[in-house]
């Protein structure tokens, strides 16, 4: 198994103290290089983000400077979400300390799955309550939120 895949693997089952002696070696430019890598179409924050295992995700960001809107393909409820960044999995999952950690570091809330659905949207869908309420993750420096609305329309929040 190559490093990228087993540290997808650790990444996706919480396992930090694995992910930190895997890459307890490497150059920040290999780990910056391996925080890109997918498997299964999917960046290690990216499924870490969707399981909501928030030590490995700040790990990933922090120490390995992980892209924070760098998306992929994660899988909910059978269906494959394509092109899917970390806050919208982290968001349809329903790990709020997951989101905001995002958020803290710089994730957008309008950056959208191929289908353009947001992460506020997908919180909706999935009834996740605790965080669509959470005005700290909503409100925006540039004081426009876009909701995907039907036929590719965008209503724009200000």
């Amino acid at each position: 198994m190559d490093i990228t895949v087993a540290v997808f693997n650790a990444a996706r089952d919480g396992k930090l103290k694995l992910i930190q002696k895997l890459l307890s070696n490497k150059t920040p430019e290999e780990l910056e290089a391996l925080a890109e890598e997918k498997t299964q179409g999917s960046t290690a924050l990216l499924i870490a983000s969707r399981y909501g295992h928030l030590e490995v995700v700040d790990y990933l960001l922090e120490h390995c400077k992980a892209h924070v809107e760098l998306g992929g393909s994660v899988n909910f409820d059978g269906e494959t979400i394509e092109g899917a960044p970390p806050l919208w999995a982290a968001s349809a999952a329903g790990h709020l300390p997951v989101v905001k950690t995002l958020l803290k570091h710089g994730a957008s809330v309008n950056n959208a799955t191929l289908t353009n659905s947001t992460p506020l949207r997908a919180a909706c869908f999935d009834g996740h309550l605790e965080i669509v309420s959470c005005s700290q993750c909503w409100t925006i420096p540039d004081g426009k939120l876009l909701i995907p609305c039907s036929n590719s329309h965008q209503l724009s929040l200000s």
